[in-house]
């Protein structure tokens, strides 16, 4: 709101020459909006930019100058009389109240009555002010918008449950920019929309992203490759990552299903206790899964740090003693691995079952690393696995050129 100026998440900006084709345009968008798939109709909403009443007192010049009143003194009796004029101010303690002078409430709250108010003439002479003016009913705006030194008026929405605030945005240019190649929308000279709300954060977001996660897996792998000095021991255990990229994104499913933690207990219903509900795609789960690739690695790391000291302990030099080596690096190494994973699972709970302010962040963002650690413990039987083949056709290879 602080950033687009409007109280909703979603709408639409109305720039125009004038309030009237403002207010046209924007009724118009608001009654197309109703139709885009993903919009809740019920919350479209378009700025009543005209129709408040203005009350309109024309001077009639000819009259004035017949009796002798300038513009200036008609308007100063005016404002004094009808508007009220500030003639002092009371001092009470620290507060101040100003003293405004001005005609009774029931002398000035119609228009007939107000014809009746007199303005003191040239010669002492007291003409009534219906005489000297002509009051008028117009309608006018009832809030004046701008914004680039352009006129705008807003055409609020909001989304349906499920359904993203990109994906509605899109789903509305996409309408619209069909109503007006068809001629169903017409936009007059002069008057133009542009769509603004949270998503725009989201696509300024997702741009930075699209650079942040190779980065950010780059930096991992070099990491990883500058403690083994081997892409291919790297890229095993970097396969930890994919598992729990999957883990990440099948926890999110999990979370859009009507069934997933439908059951109580202790009186505590656990949907409500870790707040299930659809989960869209955002910058915080983005955060998450950049944080999820990480941790993903710990495993894989532990189980080929030590595979690596045995085998410069004792260099395997057949297919079984390989296989042997890897059976036992792999059992000893099963206990730091779930624990490993088991301290970042516990302290992700009282992330997903917190409350109040922030939660709706913090949630989303853990959402992808418990899900990712949960399966993750794979990693203990993948990374072995890999490494074993590796090692196994090193072996062959070497056992080969000896034969030869």
């Amino acid at each position: 709101m602080l950033q687009t100026g409007m109280r909703a998440p979603m709408g639409i900006k109305v720039f125009g020459p004038d309030l009237e084709s403002i207010e046209k345009v924007g009724f118009e968008l608001e009654k197309q909006l109703k139709h885009v798939e993903g919009v809740n109709g019920m919350s479209v909403f378009a700025d009543r930019v005209v129709g408040k009443p203005y009350l309109e007192m024309e001077i009639d010049r000819d009259a004035i100058a017949r009796y002798g009143i300038s513009i200036k003194s008609l308007q100063s009796v005016l404002s004094s009389a009808i508007g009220g004029m500030q003639l002092t101010t009371t001092v009470e303690g620290r507060e101040r109240f100003p003293v405004r002078l001005r005609y009774a409430r029931e002398y000035r709250d119609n228009p007939e009555d107000l014809k009746k108010i007199l303005i003191p003439a040239a010669g002492g002479a007291q003409i009534p002010l219906g005489e000297l003016v002509e009051i008028n009913y117009i309608r006018g705006p009832q809030l004046i918008k701008s914004e680039n030194t352009f006129l705008v008026g807003y055409v609020i929405f909001d989304k349906k449950e499920g359904f993203a605030e990109i994906d509605v945005v899109e789903n509305a240019q996409e309408y619209l920019n069909e109503k007006l190649e068809s001629g169903e929308f017409v936009l007059p000279a002069g008057v133009s929309y542009v769509f603004t709300g949270n998503y725009e954060n989201q696509i300024r977001a997702t741009k930075r992203l699209m650079i942040v996660v190779p980065v950010s897996l780059m930096i991992i792998f070099l990491i990883l490759y500058f403690q083994f000095r081997s892409v291919i021991s790297t890229s095993l255990i970097f396969t930890g990552i994919i598992v729990a990229l999957s883990g990440g994104f099948i926890m999110l499913w999990f979370y859009g299903q009507t069934w997933f933690l439908d059951f109580s207990l202790a009186g505590m219903n656990f949907r409500d206790l870790f707040q299930v509900q659809t989960i869209n795609l955002s910058v915080a789960v983005w955060v998450g899964f950049i944080a999820l690739f990480g941790v993903a690695t710990d495993d894989g790391v532990l189980i080929s740090t030590y595979i690596k000291q045995l085998q410069d302990k004792k260099p395997a030099k057949s297919v079984k003693e390989v296989r042997e080596l890897i059976i036992e690096a792999g059992s000893k190494r099963v206990r730091p691995a779930i624990m490993t994973t088991a301290t970042t699972i516990i302290a992700l709970l009282p992330v997903l079952t917190s409350t109040g302010k922030g939660s709706d962040i913090m949630i989303p963002m853990a959402i992808p690393l418990f899900g990712g650690m949960t399966i993750e413990v794979l990693t203990m039987l993948v990374v072995p696995v890999l490494y074993s083949m590796w090692q196994e056709s090193k072996v062959k290879k070497e056992l080969k050129k000896l034969k030869e």
